[in-house]
């Protein structure tokens, strides 16, 4: 029976990964397994095949011994000095690590003045929130705050009423809402949240001699009430609404409870994951974790939608959120969700990036356990470098996603980065040959070798060995006549070698069959 050749282009999978299908009927434009790639190449910001930014020392100075339990920043009006710049803010950066408060830059930290031990040594990450250049933390063991323009730690105490307490607990989740400090996760009191009075983060005063709109306030006390879900952590969305996600359920509060604000369900049958596990995004939606795992996207007004199911779904069901640390930031730069997800024992982790522009899910993981961050903030400097997503690792240093080299290392570590393409098929599936392949590197990037996979069904062809490799190089590659057989074929483009990174700009490849439909186009 005469064969039959067919040419087609092999695009890259830009709608991410997809493991929540048969191999035999991937989604088109998507892959089977891939990591540390993006759509977009972090270089130029065009969309082709690229290697994901990697990670470099933001501050070359570590921290401590020990992993780092908060990073944030305050910022603060400035007087200009001349006029070769705006000088418009004077950004002061935090970090807490080992219970100590510290100031850092680019190459040293300063500890602050009572910062040495000020904090919880022993509680995984602290959260901290800020009002009026003062910052203050909830540890679960204690009340400090931190005020930026001295770099002093002090007692945070009550110039009226009493702060939350259930014996020797105090809260574990703090926010900043409508001008008021919000406090809950205190032990034993887990339904209940705080308000301080209204620009005031020392008065706590739920009953003053005369009642006023501004006052503390809190769920035990007000008609608003307690949540009826164990609040595992809140997301202030704008002046009217704050939310609380709880252990399976999500409530509402509209309005300041000081003012008959109320308390209204959300979701029944989905909560968020404990601590920060969430972020917001310009267009005003917030993303967060589910207490059953997956990732979903909540509007006001609207009930949350999975952005997970039917892609990476499983994956994210089976994370123990009892012993991983999981953190979402908005990636301004990326126009997506970074979803990181620690192993606070230290074991490997596998992290995920979120891409709004194609609707779609990539794999990250580091080079090393270290890398791997147990506090996350997005800082937002004056200087292009200083805008950036500040990871706090678990060996006390502070690392960013490097965007603007972009790093070609996770900090002098190599990426292991690849993707597999396919599978090829025909219709009906006929088994069909291999025969030539066109690849197009991005200019300047290093090699990207490729291997072949080829079997009568499309999983044994992913789980087999690899039949044919090579390497295509920078600029327009010369055809490769390698050859392989079977119903089911995946090309894998791959590049692990320590500074180096790789963009990709077309694939054409050419394949030969029996009489039968023309090849599947992805």
């Amino acid at each position: 029976m005469p064969r039959r050749k067919t040419r087609f282009d092999m695009p890259w999978p830009v709608n991410g990964l997809v493991d929540a299908v048969a191999y035999e009927n991937q989604p088109r434009g998507s892959s089977v397994d891939l990591q540390n790639v993006r759509a977009f190449d972090p270089g130029t910001g065009r969309s082709r095949g690229a290697q994901r930014a990697g990670l470099a020392k933001y501050s070359s100075a570590r921290v401590a011994d020990d992993q780092v339990q908060e990073i944030g920043h305050v910022a603060s009006r400035a007087v200009p000095t001349g006029q070769s710049s705006l000088n418009q803010r004077t950004i002061v950066p935090y970090v807490v690590t080992s219970g100590t408060v510290a100031t850092f830059n680019s190459s040293s930290t300063t500890t602050a003045t009572n910062g040495s031990g000020a904090l919880s040594t022993t509680a995984p990450v602290i959260f901290s929130a800020q009002l009026d250049g003062v910052v203050y933390f909830a540890d679960g063991t204690s009340e400090k705050k931190w005020t930026a323009s001295t770099n002093t730690v002090d007692a945070w105490a009550e110039s009226a009423g009493t702060m939350p307490v259930s014996g020797s607990d105090r809260p574990r989740l703090i926010e900043t809402w409508r001008g008021r400090i919000v406090l809950s996760g205190v032990k034993g009191d887990e339904h209940n949240w705080f308000m301080s009075k209204m620009r005031n983060a020392n008065d706590w005063d739920y009953a003053p001699g005369t009642a006023t709109a501004i006052q503390a306030v809190a769920g035990n006390i007000q008609d608003a009430g307690k949540s009826p879900d164990i609040i595992n952590g809140m997301i202030p969305f704008s002046d009217d609404i704050l939310v609380f996600l709880g252990d399976h359920t999500i409530y509402q509060m509209t309005g300041d409870p000081a003012e008959s604000g109320r308390i209204d369900a959300i979701s029944t049958s989905v909560g968020g994951a404990w601590g920060r596990a969430w972020c917001l995004a310009p267009d005003g939606s917030a993303y967060f974790f589910g207490s059953r795992g997956g990732v979903y996207r909540l509007v006001p007004g609207s009930k949350p939608q999975s952005i997970t199911q039917g892609s990476i779904e499983e994956r994210l069901a089976s994370v123990n959120q009892n012993t991983s640390l999981i953190r979402l930031a908005w990636n301004d730069r990326e126009k997506g969700v970074n979803v990181f997800i620690t192993d606070l024992g230290g074991g490997a982790s596998t992290h995920y990036f979120y891409d709004t522009r194609n609707n779609s899910w990539w794999l990250d993981k580091f080079a090393t356990a270290d890398h791997n961050p147990t506090a996350v903030h997005v800082y937002d400097g004056d200087a292009v470098a200083d805008r950036a997503i500040l990871l706090g690792g678990q060996d006390g240093y502070i690392r960013k996603i490097d965007h603007d080299t972009p790093a070609s290392n996770d900090d002098a570590t190599a990426i292991d980065a690849y993707a597999y393409l396919g599978p090829i098929q025909l219709q009906n599936r006929p088994k069909l040959m291999l025969t030539e392949m066109k690849g197009a590197v991005g200019t300047g990037s290093n090699p990207v070798a490729w291997d072949l996979y080829a079997a009568e069904t499309a999983e044994a062809a992913k789980a087999g060995s690899s039949k044919a490799s090579g390497t295509f190089v920078a600029g327009r590659n010369r055809s490769d006549r390698a050859r392989v057989t079977g119903h089911d074929i995946f090309i894998r483009l791959r590049n692990n070698s320590s500074s180096q990174k790789f963009s990709m700009e077309f694939l054409g490849i050419e394949i030969d069959s029996f009489d039968g439909p023309r090849a599947r186009q992805w």
